[in-house]
């Protein structure tokens, strides 16, 4: 069997670890050509150093999706380096932990700068190129977060939230121009959402506690018994983005383990 993304040109935003450092890896070994993007570069180097020396093909780029000048400048990077873009995953995100009341207006614009504003402006700049190169697929990555109440994470459940109606807007607003768009919702996967106040979770051990406890509840409830491992997510969003999928585009995917039937 031939390989889905042979000769593909896919950017990643937020692949340094977790889910969208399983979709870059994922993707390079079905012969995509993958731009590792992330805040956090040293990640990216990581992730895309490690697709290399399998044998695969990618380059890293930090990239900070609230800004507009860092986009444009890894949309012209990737299109120098590979000369187009095929696919875009929008997995980049962060998620604050704080009570409603001391949450203030900078803390909120500032998750939503990334989760939602970034969400656009990566999209928007990408899609350009897709246009004028002939179609695209993209993939947003959603949060049951955007479903469910997450009372000490209310800018991120909002941002998730906006998910879901972004990415069938835009799916009609690019239909005319073969752009696909979907939404992918993993339910808990592997390590969380970095806080937006850490810049590493080995910086908090109260909060690695936490989240090992909150693990062992959900993996309970989990009807499949247990959390989702990145791999889940990036072959779900393998199928999105692959010829698989050639008649879907405005819906979302829910990989959660069954947690959407209780």
């Amino acid at each position: 069997m031939g390989k889905k993304l042979k000769n593909d040109v896919v950017v990643v935003t937020g692949a340094g670890r977790n889910i969208g450092r399983s979709i870059a890896e994922l993707f390079a070994e079905e012969g995509a050509k993958v731009a590792v993007t992330d805040i956090h570069e040293q990640n990216a180097k990581e992730v895309s150093d490690g697709i290399n020396a399998a044998g695969g093909t990618a380059i890293s780029i930090r990239t900070d999706v609230s800004d507009e000048e860092e986009i444009e400048n890894m949309v012209n990077e990737v299109e120098e380096t590979f000369g187009r873009i095929d696919i875009l995953v929008n997995n980049a995100a962060v998620k604050e932990r704080c009570e409603f009341f001391e949450m203030d207006r900078s803390l909120f614009e500032d998750v939503l700068s990334v989760n939602t504003t970034g969400l656009f402006l990566v999209t928007q700049a990408v899609s350009k190129s897709m246009k004028e190169n002939g179609g695209g697929k993209i993939v947003n990555i959603a949060s049951t977060s955007g479903h469910n109440a997450e009372p000490d994470s209310v800018a991120y459940g909002t941002s998730k939230g906006a998910v879901f109606n972004f990415t069938r807007s835009v799916a009609m607003a690019l239909v005319d121009y073969d752009i696909r768009v979907n939404t992918l919702t993993p339910g808990r996967t592997g390590q969380p959402t970095m806080p937006f106040n850490l810049d590493s979770l080995d910086e908090d051990e109260e909060f690695k506690k936490q989240i090992e406890e909150e693990d062992k509840k959900i993996a309970q409830k989990t009807p499949l018994g247990r959390l989702g491992d990145p791999i889940d997510q990036a072959k779900a969003a393998l199928f999105l983005v692959s010829d698989d999928s050639s008649f879907v585009t405005g819906t979302e995917l829910r990989v959660t383990g069954g947690r959407d039937c209780i």
